[in-house]
């Protein structure tokens, strides 16, 4: 082996080392796949938070049976899209995690192309919002119930407001006006 060889090997596992460092070390589940959807590469994280082995994990569709089955259809309907026309992928969706709870995530992927135009590989990451979604539902669930003590009070004061109006024309009568 030439020392132009041997110090390009060295580099190249430098490169690959610190790659794996920062895609385990960043909080996201990193994950990339081949042009057709195929998953090829899982950090980590993402065998830390499901549960699965690397080899567990490839494959074209096993993604799809950690979502949440309310998330399933939407996920696929979603990713195929992007897969057939090179879209930058997004969604929210939910992840099992190995303890069998569910958590909100930021899906995203981005697709590396060929210089002929052609897709790569897709590089994605998921990113936990599950924190954000609870926020975002109690939100929504306490502009709910303002709405509906706004109404209800709405029509209190409504109801309140004909009972007056019958009490002075009851006192106007008494009075003879």
């Amino acid at each position: 082996m030439s020392a132009t060889a041997s110090t390009e090997q060295k580099l190249r596992q430098q490169a690959e080392d610190q790659f794996s460092f920062l895609a385990d070390f960043i909080p996201q589940l990193v994950w990339f796949t081949d042009p057709t959807g195929f998953h090829t590469y899982f950090n980590q994280r993402w065998i830390d938070f499901t549960g699965y082995t690397l080899a567990d994990s490839v494959g074209p569709d096993m993604w799809n049976n950690l979502l949440h089955p309310d998330d399933r259809e939407r996920a696929r309907q979603v990713w195929g899209h992007s897969l057939a026309t090179g879209e930058f992928y997004e969604i929210e969706y939910r992840f099992k995690s190995k303890d069998g709870s569910y958590r909100w995530f930021l899906g995203q992927a981005q697709p590396q192309f060929n210089e002929d135009g052609t897709i790569k590989q897709w590089f994605g990451t998921c990113t936990d919002i599950h924190e954000q979604k609870e926020t975002e539902f109690a939100l929504r669930k306490r502009e709910q119930d303002l709405e509906r003590a706004y109404a209800d009070l709405e029509v209190k004061v409504t109801f309140r407001n004909l009972e007056l109006e019958r009490e002075v024309q009851a006192l106007r009568q008494q009075l003879g006006k």
